[in-house]
């Protein structure tokens, strides 16, 4: 048994913690927990997952991680190299086709809405006009002439209508020729919200990096299909005069097989996961690709929020 695995069992002894309690605790496999108390850290799925594993373990029994960490972290094997997943120029042509496309779709629907918008408010004001005109056909037995005086009458003096200056039919415009008016308070529809777009804009030091539009938030959904993964969420605080950009820390687990979660953020995100071909992630309602290779994955998210 290593000295860390002895420190590490101490504890749990003395808090008086069961393995298969702390197996609950900690959402680590049992065999996993055993391994690290003995210092066999090659029973574990990979070396990444050693510090995460020693950290909930040492959260657990009451223990400060980075303390912990910090003695023995010369014990722990560190992390592999990570190997570049595939050619980051196929990966941008791709995903720039998958984009246009999206973006083609969206603004043919919004075309096709607007239009659809218009003619339904013509539709409604045209249909109120000549329903409003009905029972009020000329008479063809009427002639615009006898609304006048005769100018041969006797005295000359004009009767009638045109008499007291007002206007004779034929100074009316027909029923057709008439102005259309939305009636008084008829609210006009909004135009319809504008739809999300997230955008892979680059892949830089093995970090995919994505833009995300037309939304005032992230929501980040999560999926375990495979076995389990290991994930962690952070969330982005911009730079300001006094500070530079920082990360604070939304979520760390190890999920398991079935496991669903979701976060919303108001601004940036950055996420790196353990074992992409076991998770599923979709941002703002469009899947993020993570790939087939089992290396860790980190993506970043930025927002652009809609003015």
């Amino acid at each position: 048994m290593s000295d860390l695995g002895q420190l590490l069992k101490k504890a749990r002894l003395e808090k008086g913690i069961s393995m298969d309690q702390l197996e609950e605790m900690t959402k680590i496999r049992k065999r996993y927990l055993e391994a690290i108390e003995e210092g066999e850290y090659k029973i574990l799925p990979g070396s990444f997952y050693v510090r995460a594993f020693i950290k909930s373990y040492s959260e657990s029994v009451g223990l400060d991680p980075n303390e912990v960490l910090g003695l023995y972290g010369k014990a722990i094997p560190a992390p592999s190299v990570e190997a570049v997943a595939e050619p980051i120029r196929r990966r941008k042509r791709n995903d720039t086709r998958s984009t246009e496309k999206l973006s083609k779709w969206a603004s043919t629907i919004l075309m096709l809405s607007f239009v659809l918008l218009i003619l339904g408010v013509l539709y409604y004001f045209i249909g109120n006009s000549y329903g409003g005109s009905e029972g009020k056909e000329v008479n063809p037995s009427d002639k615009i002439t006898d609304k006048f005086p005769d100018p041969n009458a006797a005295g000359g003096t004009a009767t009638g209508e045109s008499a007291s200056g007002n206007k004779t039919d034929a100074g009316k415009q027909p029923p057709g020729g008439q102005a259309v008016t939305p009636p008084t308070g008829q609210a006009v529809a909004p135009p319809p919200a504008p739809i999300p777009v997230v955008t892979l804009a680059r892949t830089e030091n093995n970090v995919d990096y994505y833009v995300a539009t037309n939304a005032d938030k992230l929501s980040v959904q999560l999926k375990i299909g495979g076995e389990e993964c290991w994930l962690r969420i952070d969330k982005i605080i911009p730079p300001t005069e006094n500070r530079k950009q920082e990360r604070q820390v939304i979520e760390e687990k190890l999920y398991k097989k079935g496991d669903v979660r979701d976060w919303t953020s108001d601004s940036s995100v950055y996420m790196t996961v353990g074992f992409p071909p076991a998770a599923e992630i979709v941002v703002n309602g469009i899947p993020i690709s993570l790939g087939t290779k089992k290396d860790v994955k980190r993506i970043q998210i930025d927002l652009q929020k809609s003015i």
